[in-house]
């Protein structure tokens, strides 16, 4: 996650037998953030969703409600504030960055029946997502999704798919909410199906 808002990552947050732990990079172990986290089954550090600099945290949890954690900055964060229920129905979500153009981090969301949705940010805490919006479906055939960030550096977030074969592809950003994302172009072959995280 980015803390000061420089477009580079800062650390990460990583859950261990429930517990939440921070790994700042550059330094050696990692800082106690907090327990009970095994409730969650779906942690996401989605970028700056509150509307301060840092970026903050999004958990589901087994009943489908999602919760947000604003970040202070030094990887701890604060209480958790509820966002909605029913997001059960959704097997992958996935943001990092703004993907509309409006200056807010936005998310996607793949629902079980293979279709995918756009959550635009607000920046409002309290408030973080607008209504969905149908991105197109037939996402059913990526078995894994993950936003890094602007991977080709246009100033624009990008997505990243895994086929069920185990190759890679890059859905460029347009910065436009009505298709948000460009045709996609392969980056990998087969064989990533060998990793169980992409982050």
């Amino acid at each position: 996650m980015d803390h000061n808002a420089d477009g580079e990552s800062d650390g990460l947050w990583i859950v261990v037998d429930g517990q939440l732990h921070y790994l700042k990079w550059n330094t050696t172990g990692s800082t106690l953030v907090g327990k009970g986290w095994g409730i969650y089954d779906r942690l996401l550090s989605a970028g700056n969703l509150g509307g301060a600099a840092a970026d903050d945290l999004i958990a589901r949890d087994k009943s489908g409600v999602l919760w947000l954690y604003l970040g202070y900055g030094n990887g701890t964060l604060t209480q958790r504030y509820k966002v909605g229920g029913g997001w059960n129905t959704y097997t992958h979500i996935a943001g990092k960055g703004d993907l509309t153009g409006d200056g807010k981090d936005d998310i996607v969301a793949k629902d079980k029946s293979g279709v995918l949705w756009l959550y635009k940010g607000t920046g409002n805490y309290k408030a973080p997502f607008t209504s969905r919006t149908r991105i197109g479906g037939g996402w059913n055939t990526y078995n894994n999704l993950v936003t890094v960030g602007d991977i080709d550096i246009d100033g624009i977030t990008d997505l990243v798919a895994r086929d069920k074969d185990g190759a890679l592809y890059v859905y460029k950003g347009t910065g436009k909410a009505a298709a948000p994302y460009k045709s996609r172009v392969k980056i990998g072959s087969g064989g990533w199906n060998t990793y169980r995280i992409l982050f």
